[in-house]
């Protein structure tokens, strides 16, 4: 039995992946920190301090992938991303183990091309989009190194059990029980979404041959590119009802940004909305076989 060590394991992918190792039979550990609960049924807790590398490893014993599932609330990220997710790869520096990590499309930017593959080129427009550039260099320059094995699994906003805190959620399909969804952009933009149980067993996968590529790898999670008419016609579907599509205006992020550092930090985040982006990847499929991929009709109806 392989076992994974879950970084995170108490947020939204982090949980989600934890659950689908369980599922597929793996030993699973959580690290938490003292006097949390709440992981998934069949996670055994950790309890160990992050930047303490040594002091992990001596609490979770001998491991073979880290998952690495953690995330800094966008107001402090200009300040705690980078040393989290250090501290993260050093941990699975320590272990020896393959460390797996979410990646997102802030790396591309504002000018980025409609269609994103493995292969497209870097080109940040945002202190965040910087921020995930330097870790994804930083986890590159380790595996070059020789230090550290790492998979980037790429994927767009995620949706689904365990991303109460997305955008589908907050905003987009908030109100779809009353037969509303909320563009905060075009309404003919094409946007990367990733269902989350889709995404956690797409992750599963590539864990169980990770011993098979090589010491960095990048691929890219081929959900659901969606517009917001696309989005609305498959919701009207899944609650069988009329939905109305409105947008939501841009002057309340800088508005509410004056009292809310979560919506102020947003901000530099809004051109996603804007500019269309979609994953692709047929790589993947080579790799772990049918790419995961609930009907977009069935993944809605898990909000209703």
């Amino acid at each position: 039995m392989k076992t994974v060590l879950v970084l995170g394991a108490l947020g939204g992918v982090g949980k989600a992946a934890a659950k689908a190792f369980v599922q597929h039979g793996w030993r699973v550990l959580g690290l938490v920190r003292p006097g949390r609960t709440g992981l998934p049924d069949g996670v055994a807790p950790i309890t160990a301090d992050l930047f303490d590398a040594a002091a992990v490893v001596r609490a979770a014993g001998p491991v073979d992938v880290v998952f690495n599932g953690l995330n800094a609330p966008y107001p402090v990220w200009p300040t705690q991303a980078l040393p989290l997710y250090t501290a993260a790869a050093d941990v699975a520096e320590a272990l020896n183990a393959r460390q797996i990590y979410p990646g997102c499309v802030y790396n591309f930017g504002a000018a980025m091309p409609p269609e994103l593959r493995p292969e497209t080129r870097f080109a940040p427009t945002t202190v965040k989009g910087r921020i995930r550039v330097a870790i994804e260099a930083m986890f590159r320059e380790r595996a070059e190194a020789g230090r550290l094995r790492t998979i980037v699994l790429r994927a767009g906003d995620f949706f689904g059990e365990g991303a109460a805190n997305s955008w589908m959620h907050l905003v987009v399909a908030k109100e779809m029980g009353k037969g509303k969804i909320t563009a905060p952009g075009g309404y003919d933009t094409v946007h990367a979404w990733a269902y989350l149980p889709d995404m956690a067993e797409a992750i599963v996968r590539l864990a169980e041959v990770e011993d098979r590529l090589g010491a960095y790898e990048v691929f890219h999670f081929e959900n659901q590119n969606l517009s917001m008419r696309q989005l609305r016609d498959a919701a009207q579907a899944a609650v069988g009802r009329k939905m109305t599509l409105n947008h939501l205006p841009r002057l309340v992020f800088p508005l509410m940004g004056l009292f809310d550092a979560m919506m102020k930090a947003t901000i530099e985040m809004l051109y996603l909305w804007d500019v269309p982006h979609a994953l692709k990847d047929e790589h993947l499929a080579q790799v772990i076989g049918q790419v995961p991929r609930t009907p977009l009709v069935e993944a809605l109806k898990t909000l209703a």
